[in-house]
């Protein structure tokens, strides 16, 4: 009956396309509509699924036009349906559908507006880990936003922006859930006065998330956000071509962490106040001067909303009472040649936290090169020396070295930054990191080709043991004229923080607790091959395999993902045909379960239809 219902659709869509393309729509509304239909036997099966099989029908539909003008209204919309098997686009091991559509409303006059929506169902997503490719999930999840502008002449403009959106997600080989739930609203204004451009503007931003408990370490972790912040600012022109600036921003935020079912709480909340201006000048083409004062009432708030911005879920930051930050600084630029510059510049800090009051100077001074060296090097290199009134003094450094050299067939390349004992935002602590990457590349005869790349990074807290995080990679291609292989691996340990799309990469912050944090350290390799052995007809293979290690305060788990991937795909002018296979295994030890296993297949015929 299945089989049947699929072949009576396609034939009454196939008599449509004739029916619809003579459709008159009337005199206003001009419409454009054609849709990717496919129709083929699919089957999956795993432990955690029910296994099914035999025909699908889908579509991957796109509808455009508007009414009276283009710059009246328009709209479009792409609904898909069944466009989640592995032959898709979307590679996935769930059969989604959803649409996505858009409206656009008095475009090119004083009152545009904007509206979209999206929904999907039954689609396959991820939860992020730091360094690593993510965790699977499988779910749901819907958007919406509208927008609405007033812009008259010589008036202060006006946006305003609303959008709200959810998800839920479970991760493939547990029964956690992971959820988001984000609204956000926005105000913005610009104006020009006396000389003057002004801006003001006012957001305001909600979303609760739910974390899984192999990650979170507790039961039912929901982390419940609000916050808003609104500011204005001013730039004006100033003699000796030279500008000025002047911002000032508020912002609070509170956020309250659940766990074991509400019976444990972990409350944050903020408020702080930024002031900012400065001033440039350049008195000749050469010459550069500049001036800049930044002021911060709240230095315990200003690190939670530098973590809330990140994407994190900001841990309880103290400093104690009154903690707050001025900043005086200035220097001069000069550019000797076409190549070679120069940067000096001081800064002082006046801070107080943890209950002291804190100084200090930092004076620096770069170069930078811009023309290659030997016809092989450019660099940046600074000196950087701070001393600050409880008689700490130090000597930093910070460098940045290109690197390009042909040797023979051989293209090399690479670049190294470095920086040592480098300020942070507050001034008893300085971080230090270091990273690189390298090329090597070679064409040889007959349209063959190979690459391979090597990257590494490492940051964290100079005077913080156990605040460093790195990452080390390296990938490798191989091409030909029919056939391309590629391979890669990757590995990566440190410290983050839960977010609403998983863990979050920022180093440790001084006034947070550790149990706030959770130690990651995974690795991963994987590869891949795909070749057009005739024209028209691609054939492709992919396997990737990711370890892992997370710990929290009170939880360990070892996770493993494996995926791999076949696709055949020929296509003669509107008709294609695709085959793909799919096996896939993600464990949690944390969970207590076994590794969940998934195995999807697909094989069938498309063909695009133009309606109108």
């Amino acid at each position: 009956m299945r089989a049947a219902k699929c072949i009576i659709g396609v034939g009454i869509l196939m008599i449509a396309q004739v029916a619809l393309a003579q459709l008159p729509v009337g005199e206003d509304v001009r419409l454009k509509a054609g849709g990717l239909f496919s129709l083929g036997y699919a089957g999956d099966y795993g432990d955690q699924i029910p296994s099914s099989h035999g025909l699908t029908f889908g579509l991957d539909g796109n509808l455009s036009g508007y009414y009276y003008n283009p710059n009246f209204l328009s709209f479009s919309a792409t609904p898909y349906f069944n466009q989640s098997r592995t032959d898709s686009a979307y590679q996935s091991l769930t059969n989604s559908s959803g649409v996505a559509a858009t409206a656009n409303i008095f475009t090119g006059s004083r009152f545009p507006g904007t509206v979209s929506y999206r929904y999907d169902a039954n689609s396959t997503g991820t939860f992020g880990l730091a360094g690593q490719p993510d965790f699977t999930t499988h779910g749901r999840g819907q958007g919406f936003g509208i927008g609405w502008s007033v812009l008259f002449p010589d008036w202060p403009t006006l946006s305003v922006g609303y959008s709200q959106g959810s998800g839920s997600g479970t991760v493939y080989g547990t029964n956690q859930e992971t959820n988001s739930d984000t609204k956000n609203f926005n105000l913005h204004s610009t104006y020009q006065l006396a000389g003057f451009r002004l801006n003001g503007y006012y957001d305001h931003t909600h979303f609760d998330s739910k974390f899984p408990e192999f990650l979170a370490g507790q039961q039912e972790s929901t982390s419940d956000t609000n916050g808003h912040d609104f500011g204005f600012g001013a730039t004006h022109n100033l003699p000796l071509h030279g500008s000025f600036y002047a911002n000032y921003n508020r912002a609070a935020a509170s956020s309250d962490y659940l766990s074991d079912l509400g019976q444990n709480s972990n409350s944050t909340s903020y408020n702080n106040s930024t002031e900012n201006a400065g001033a440039s000048f350049h008195p000749t083409p050469k010459l550069g001067l500049f001036v800049n004062q930044n002021y911060t009432d709240n230095l315990s708030g200003y690190l939670s909303q530098s973590l809330a911005n990140n994407g994190g879920v900001p841990p309880p930051i103290n400093l104690g009472s009154g903690s707050h930050s001025l900043t005086l600084g200035g220097g001069a630029n000069y550019q000797f040649t076409a190549y070679l510059s120069a940067q000096a510049q001081a800064t002082h800090y006046s801070q107080y936290y943890f209950g002291h009051s804190y100084t200090g100077t930092f004076a620096s001074g770069t170069l930078n090169y811009g023309k290659r060296l030997l016809n092989m090097f450019t660099f940046s290199a600074s000196v950087v020396e701070s001393a600050n009134g409880q008689g700490d003094n130090a000597l930093g450094f910070i460098a940045n070295v290109n690197y390009f050299r042909r040797i023979g067939h051989w293209e090399t390349s690479g670049t190294f930054n470095y920086a040592q004992n480098v300020q942070t935002i507050l001034i008893t602590y300085t971080s230090s990191s270091y990273n690189y990457n390298a090329n090597l590349h070679r064409r040889f005869g007959h349209g063959m080709q190979w690459t391979a790349a090597f990257n590494g990074a490492r940051s964290g807290l100079t005077n913080q043991p156990g605040s460093g995080s790195h990452s080390e990679g390296f990938s490798t291609s191989l091409g030909m004229r029919r056939i391309n292989f590629n391979g890669n691996y990757t590995q990566s340990r440190g410290l983050s923080i839960l977010g609403l799309n998983g863990l979050q990469p920022p180093a440790p912050v001084p006034g947070a607790s550790p149990n706030n944090f959770i130690l990651y350290d995974g690795s991963s390799y994987g590869g891949g091959v795909s070749a057009t052995p005739l024209r028209r007809l691609v054939l492709s293979a992919t396997f990737s395999r990711a370890l892992s290690n997370t710990t929290s305060s009170s939880t360990f788990s070892r996770n493993n993902t494996e995926i791999f991937n076949t696709q055949l795909q020929y296509h003669l002018r509107r008709i294609g045909l695709q085959a793909g296979y799919t096996r896939f295994t993600q464990g949690i030890s944390a969970t207590g379960g076994p590794p969940a296993n998934t195995t999807a297949f697909y094989f069938g015929m498309s063909r695009w239809f133009d309606f109108f």
